[in-house]
């Protein structure tokens, strides 16, 4: 009786899969579709991944990643990295709303506002952003230039001013951080 309960405790979630819609394709457009084949989101995007476990999916619409709800609502613009939606770091990935960047959770729900120019993905609770900067190509990847850096942490307070030419590296442990300002390295504790 006891090993036909811990069977049952580990095989039932595995069966009991929610009926996420997946992604089909239909004439060159993708759409969704529930398990048994009904069209819940006419095909319409350029290319769409299946829903995630939190039912929200990633869509290409005009060149564009978004998130959408199961009602095909866009929740919010992803920021595109390596031909696909932000990966997330630390639980969150980056959006972009008016040329500006801010972070998401899985659910796709905007956790610190888009008020940067850009910003880095977490890295132990803290991520460097920037503003007056901006993505310069080179070639097949870009590189950010110019602006003024600083940092913030996971509830979006700036824990590093935005006011050096660059930070150079932060010791997580140690809290400091190396930075230059008009060609000045300096060493700050944050």
């Amino acid at each position: 009786m006891k090993k036909t309960f811990i069977l049952f405790l580990f095989v039932v979630p595995l069966l009991a899969q929610p009926n996420r819609p997946v992604a089909f394709e239909e004439n060159g457009l993708y759409g969704y579709q529930n398990k048994s084949g009904k069209v819940i989101i006419k095909p319409q995007y350029q290319h769409a991944m299946d829903f995630t476990k939190e039912l929200v999916g990633f869509v290409v619409s005009e060149n564009r990643w978004l998130c959408i709800n199961t009602q095909n609502k866009i929740l919010l613009e992803v920021f595109p990295y390596d031909n696909g939606p932000d990966e997330y770091s630390e639980k969150l990935a980056r959006f972009v709303e008016n040329k500006k960047f801010g972070f998401f959770n899985p659910q796709c729900k905007k956790q610190i506002p888009a008020a940067y120019d850009f910003v880095f993905p977490f890295e132990n609770g803290i991520s460097i952003v920037c503003n007056f900067c901006e993505s310069k190509s080179d070639g097949e990847h870009s590189r950010i230039v110019g602006g003024k850096y600083g940092a913030i942490n996971k509830k979006g307070h700036i824990v590093i001013p935005i006011e050096y030419d660059s930070i150079n590296s932060i010791d997580f442990k140690k809290k400091t951080a190396n930075v230059t300002a008009n060609q000045i390295k300096t060493k700050i504790k944050f």
